[in-house]
């Protein structure tokens, strides 16, 4: 049977933007996503709005893949290292804590193997 957090499938956020997930497993995520003009700001650099969407999205995915519970992000700590302007960005996450009530997961965002952003969700369980 298959997960329904294995892909971003419908009509929604990550599709848009054209984000891809690459591999989901219980305690690691990975996407990556494309650079295209519309992921850029008025300066010709990719906006850090896209850097904390794909974090916040790839760290729930992983909160919530193996189903014990629902999991959505309130807060979202992105901090950026160095600027991107084309080629692909590479989106790894995997989780600090994992808990009953809330989680905590880090994602390592790169750009030709160097670390460009790092950002910590946290993860609150509503259901």
């Amino acid at each position: 049977m298959e997960n329904k957090y294995t892909n971003f499938a419908g009509d929604n956020l990550d599709n848009f933007l054209g984000h891809e997930m690459i591999e989901i497993k219980e305690d690691y995520v990975e996407s990556k996503l494309v650079v295209t003009k519309d992921h850029k700001q008025p300066m010709g650099l990719v906006h850090g709005g896209i850097y904390s969407t794909l974090a916040e999205t790839i760290c729930s995915y992983g909160a919530n893949f193996s189903g014990e519970g629902v999991f959505v992000g309130v807060n979202n700590n992105t901090d950026f290292l160095s600027s991107v302007t084309d080629g692909e960005i590479i989106c790894k996450a995997e989780p600090i804590k994992k808990g009953k009530s809330f989680q905590l997961w880090e994602c390592n965002i790169s750009h030709n193997d160097k670390l460009v952003a790092v950002s910590k969700v946290r993860l609150s369980r509503i259901q």
